[in-house]
């Protein structure tokens, strides 16, 4: 009977010795975790059903930017801005789609001199682009997941 539990000691000793092993991590390196998380073409961009009906991804990039800026210049159309100058200038929405495909402002990229002719430009571009209708979400699909992405919405502002 001794010799039995020393048997059976040494046995689970053993087998929590050679039984550690499973539990330990592989350490992945940070430009491993880089290379399978930046962009590829096999990734799906945003998009809206509306522009699930073409076929070229190049068409289908251009629905979707339509769509976006269509909506954001509806809004701008029914809630005009005034200028008391002259403006003839470029801004950059910087714009940032979540996993859940809604539309948010990061940052606009603009003049002091636009900031200044259109005061209440950044709180009217807040809400254009809150009113953007919900998008597919970026999917990751070596992962399967979707993801948040950002992109850069240029618009021309003229006024005399």
């Amino acid at each position: 009977m001794r010799i039995l539990k020393i048997f059976l000691a040494i046995a689970v000793g053993i087998q929590m010795f050679l039984g550690c092993q499973l539990f330990e991590s592989n350490k992945v390196s940070p430009q491993e975790i880089k290379s399978a998380s930046a962009w590829s073409e096999k990734d799906q961009e945003p998009s809206f059903t509306d522009c699930d009906g073409f076929d070229q991804a190049i068409d289908k990039k251009n629905c979707f930017e339509s769509m976006i800026s269509n909506s954001i210049m509806d809004y701008i159309s029914e809630n005009p801005w005034e200028s008391s100058q002259y403006i003839d200038e470029e801004i950059v929405l910087n714009l940032h789609i979540d996993k859940e495909g809604y539309f948010s402002l990061q940052d606009i990229e603009r003049s002091k001199a636009i900031a200044d002719a259109i005061p209440n430009m950044d709180e009217s571009l807040e809400i254009a682009v809150s009113q953007i209708p919900q998008a597919q979400p970026a999917i990751k699909t070596n992962v399967g997941v979707f993801v948040a992405t950002t992109l850069k919405l240029p618009i021309m502002i003229s006024a005399q």
